[in-house]
């Protein structure tokens, strides 16, 4: 795939070009290994990796067409990075909990409004990965809990989302059927191992002392261990670093999705979408609809007033891409550079901070 097909926002192929990105640079594998074995950190390593993922997708969504950087990586920006997602992602999960939980004590139809949102939850999922991006883009975890423009941001293209969440499905039906495969190799060499001691029980069973019993029983799980460990240990670094990947091409399709809304418009994060006023004047029914026009109108010249930073942006990448991320007014708008540093030849998109 050419860089061309990878500029700007486009409806279609989220997979291609999410794996286009991810395998751009030589060497893309060693920021996968190096993730999988942060996993091994205990909470601590988790975060780091949920940041790295989340802040190379906030660059995709900002325009950058940049592979997983391979150094220059800031890990404590990441660890907090994490943590926003973390929190992001617990508040929306909790949310969905307490409506299933409210729904499942409706008398009667209680069990199925649960078992419908349960259903639901699958889309869920890409709507909480939507907020927790937006958190990312504003390093602010409140900007992921603005549930009206969160949900004004996928209403306008859920289709979008089916295609990434129908990729994610589809990915992990292959891996459930590849670790399947995988299982039914290793219990090949186990089963006639276990029908020889099971016969060996029931034919001397009527002999052997409880010592003994419990000298083949040990036996028997030894050679269980022995033989089915080396296949269990190798599933587990192979389905850690597919989940890794697959958690990687989610969040950057989903940053792919992000660029029809125009990161570099934004404004603070409690504004609403750039020329989104018409669809947010139903939220104010109170006064008449032929005021409200007019006084939504007026503000509407100065709008476009948050794409004036966007030629002043590119005051902070040039002293340093690692430095630039640092300060962080408390009302700015989304915040470009951060701990995934960028390469001089990655360009973000027209129109967008350069």
């Amino acid at each position: 795939m050419n860089d061309a097909e990878l500029e700007g926002f486009r409806p279609n192929r989220y997979f291609a070009r999410s794996w286009a990105l991810l395998t751009r640079d030589r060497g893309w594998i060693k920021p996968v290994l190096v993730m999988f074995a942060a996993l091994l950190v205990p909470v601590v390593g988790t975060l780091g990796v949920m940041g790295y993922v989340a802040e190379w997708a906030r660059l995709t969504a900002w325009g950058v067409n940049a592979a997983p950087k391979q150094k220059g990586v800031r890990v404590g920006a990441c660890i907090a990075s994490g943590w926003r997602v973390f929190v992001v992602t617990l508040v929306w999960n909790l949310g969905s909990a307490l409506v299933s939980a409210v729904l499942g004590l409706i008398p009667l139809i209680g069990p199925l409004l649960a078992f419908v949102w349960m259903v639901c939850s699958l889309f869920l999922g890409i709507v909480i990965m939507v907020a927790a991006l937006r958190a990312t883009i504003y390093q602010k975890i409140v900007a992921g809990l603005r549930v009206p423009t969160v949900w004004q941001m996928v209403r306008s293209d859920v289709g979008g989302l089916m295609r990434i969440l129908g990729m994610q499905i589809a990915a992990a039906a292959v891996l459930w059927l590849a670790s399947a495969v995988f299982v039914l190799l290793a219990l090949v060499n186990v089963v006639p191992q276990l029908i020889y001691f099971a016969d060996y029980v029931a034919e001397f069973d009527a002999i052997m002392s409880a010592s003994t019993r419990m000298a083949v029983f040990f036996q028997m799980i030894v050679t269980m261990l022995t033989t089915m460990g080396p296949w269990m240990v190798v599933l587990s670094v192979v389905s850690g670093i597919c989940g890794i990947v697959m958690m990687m091409l989610g969040y950057t399709a989903t940053g792919l999705w992000m660029r029809q809304f125009n990161v570099a418009a934004w404004g603070r994060d409690e504004d609403p979408l750039p020329g989104s006023a018409p669809q947010a004047q139903p939220e104010a029914p109170a006064p008449a609809q032929g005021q409200t026009e007019p006084t939504e109108a007026e503000p509407r010249p100065t709008e476009p007033s948050p794409t004036e930073p966007s030629p002043t942006a590119p005051a902070e990448p040039d002293p340093s891409p690692v430095d630039a991320a640092e300060p962080e007014p408390p009302s700015a708008g989304p915040i470009l550079l951060g701990p995934v540093t960028t390469d001089p030849d990655d360009s973000p998109e027209e129109g967008g901070p350069q």
